[in-house]
């Protein structure tokens, strides 16, 4: 902005106090903070290679003014996005640099999300062990309490299902719940009602199968998250063919294979499809 020159001493300092310019890193970060919501919205839409790019840039330019929140948020947001891209191993090297002891410190809270990402990068390579390691990493990081709690305690669930301990998932996924009682913590809670779900199924508890994937289909719902709503029909299905419900299993099924089709899920669909042939 330009600032006429004035005769009265007393205007000039009014029109200096008024448009005093910004601090040079508080300009910074306010780029920063653009980048990462540019980011976030070409991820949303689907353009991962320009979130990539940008989240880039947003790393860089919170790094040039030692951000260490902002350094932690994109390099999550880097390996979410390299690990959709199918390069988990680029999406591992933004994880260790956030868990190495390094200046500007980051915060503990980020790391323990940084590990609840490793843990969720081995179960998908399915090395259970190495998720339950970095699982309890993170735990203990969270220090008893954190955002990433819930999260952590899902996925040390989810390898308990992973390994057909379905009483310990069970467990763990109940003390997800109890870790994520608030508005905030809806998809965790839904996570962990899932996998109690699949695990009361492994163990032929059909009836608490459907209390269960029921609750969590409200919340997933409510979220607009097709896929996991998928995964809640899906179950249901399962569940009522397990009871001899015939026509209830086939309406879930037909229910997936519609919420498949719409968000253009051709596994999904031909999961769904072969679950009505088998009814």
């Amino acid at each position: 902005m330009t600032m006429r020159v004035v005769s009265s001493i007393f205007a000039v300092l009014l029109v200096a106090c008024a448009a005093a310019p910004q601090p040079e890193p508080a300009r910074t970060q306010q780029q920063a903070i653009a980048l990462n919501q540019s980011a976030r919205a070409a991820f949303e839409r689907g353009d991962l290679t320009r979130a990539w790019q940008l989240y880039e840039q947003a790393l860089a330019t919170d790094t040039s003014i030692e951000n260490a929140d902002g350094i932690a948020l994109n390099a999550l947001s880097l390996a979410q996005v390299h690990q959709m891209l199918g390069e988990p191993d680029v999406a591992q090297r933004y994880l260790d640099r956030l868990l190495e002891d390094s200046e500007p410190p980051i915060p503990r809270e980020r790391k323990a999300e940084a590990a609840a990402r490793k843990a969720q990068l081995a179960l998908s390579a399915d090395d259970t062990a190495a998720a339950e390691r970095w699982a309890d990493t993170g735990l203990a990081l969270c220090a008893g309490s954190c955002s990433a709690q819930a999260a952590l305690l899902n996925l040390r669930a989810r390898a308990a299902l992973t390994r057909a301990d379905n009483s310990a998932a069970i467990e763990w996924a109940a003390r997800a719940q109890s870790a994520a009682p608030d508005e905030s913590g809806r998809t965790e809670r839904a996570n962990a009602l899932r996998i109690i779900g699949e695990a009361r199924l492994a163990l032929g508890e059909q009836r608490a199968v459907v209390q269960a994937i029921e609750q969590a289909l409200a919340l997933d719902k409510a979220l607009g998250l097709p896929q996991r709503i998928y995964s809640d029909l899906m179950l249901l299905g399962r569940a009522h063919a397990a009871l001899g419900e015939r026509a209830a299993a086939r309406d879930y099924f037909r229910r997936s294979l519609a919420v498949a089709n719409a968000a253009k899920d051709a596994d999904g669909a031909r999961a769904a499809q072969a679950a009505l042939d088998q009814e």
